[in-house]
């Protein structure tokens, strides 16, 4: 994979349970090497199921998607998904040691690696209070960790694996703002240069964004910068509007 750029061709999707209801209609979209891309809308305008395709967790119903003009559908999957890192609020974390639990996202890391990947994602401090640091058991799925941290770990996993595509479900609304701020310098750190896909929720993203998509039930309704969305789709203005009312 040489520049990561993703297209998706005249792509529809409906899940097996109900054919008939198409959840994505005609998609054709295109995330750029090297770039953030931001996909705002209200909840169930389908943005989570095309971020869900690009590591193949859905399928096409028919049409096409390409990443660096080869078809998804061909590559291996293990190597496709050596190249995603997925950080959102839903991290899976096994009831392990902190180290093991960063480590389990590239399994032959040196230890000098594992800490680093901590540093840069704003996981030491809190790491290093628990009560046996790295080598703390976070219990099933983290229990004994809050939301922040398990999203910490999550962002900390990506910098391990180092791959070239990074989505995310950027659902740090839950946070307080001092976490919040933390996991935004991490994540800032994270995407530089890598093909960066986020469903967005702050309006730090979106601005930041070199390209917004604009979604509502399951089309894509308007794309461009943010400059030019706020006159030419009021889809968008409106979405805009109520982040800045948050």
């Amino acid at each position: 994979m040489s520049e990561g750029t993703i297209n998706f061709e005249n792509v529809n999707f409906s899940y097996y349970s109900n054919p008939d209801k198409e959840v994505l209609k005609n998609i054709s979209v295109k995330f750029s090497g090297g770039k953030m891309t931001a996909l705002v809308g209200q909840s169930g305008s389908g943005k989570s199921t095309l971020l869900n395709m690009i590591p193949r967790i859905y399928h096409p119903s028919n049409g096409k998607i390409n990443i660096d003009n080869q078809d998804l559908s061909e590559i291996n999957l293990y190597s496709l998904r050596k190249q995603i890192s997925i950080v959102d609020q839903n991290t899976t974390l096994f009831d392990d040691t902190v180290f093991n639990n960063i480590k389990y996202a590239k399994p032959d890391a040196t230890k000098e690696e594992v800490l680093e990947a901590a540093k840069l994602s704003m996981s030491t401090d809190f790491i290093n209070n628990l009560e046996n640091g790295f080598e703390t058991k976070i219990g099933e799925n983290g229990v004994k960790l809050s939301g922040g941290e398990k999203q910490r770990l999550s962002i900390a996993r990506a910098f391990l694996k180092q791959s070239k595509i990074i989505l995310l479900d950027e659902a740090t609304s839950s946070l307080d703002s001092d976490t919040e701020e933390k996991i935004q310098k991490a994540i800032e750190e994270l995407i530089h240069n890598k093909t960066t896909i986020v469903i967005a929720h702050r309006l730090s993203t979106i601005l930041n964004s070199d390209r917004i998509y604009v979604m509502e039930k399951g089309k894509v309704l308007d794309y461009g910068k943010h400059d030019e969305l706020l006159i030419k789709s009021n889809a968008y203005k409106n979405f805009y509007e109520k982040q800045i009312q948050k």
